[in-house]
């Protein structure tokens, strides 16, 4: 099915610091209203992670206006290969 195998712990902990990294620049610029949303979502099932709250404020921004929004830059395709 083309699935991954599971993310090791440092490439995850690559990523939360990549996203951390990433809110810097756009938390500020956020409304309130939808910080508040993706917090809430970020949260949901018991732990907390960055990814989950870039992503969400990156698909609002999307939303909003498909045109102009900020490229996803997400997990690399090649890092497996390695």
């Amino acid at each position: 099915m083309g699935l991954a195998l599971p993310q090791s712990f440092a490439d995850c902990m690559r990523d939360e610091t990549t996203a951390q990294e990433q809110l810097n620049t756009v938390w500020g610029t956020a409304p309130v209203s939808l910080r508040d949303s993706c917090e809430g979502e970020a949260k949901a099932g018991g732990s907390q992670s960055y990814v989950d709250l870039l992503t969400c404020i990156q698909m609002a921004e999307w939303a909003k206006s498909p045109s102009t929004a900020t490229r996803l830059r997400g997990a690399s395709k090649n890092r497996n290969s390695q």
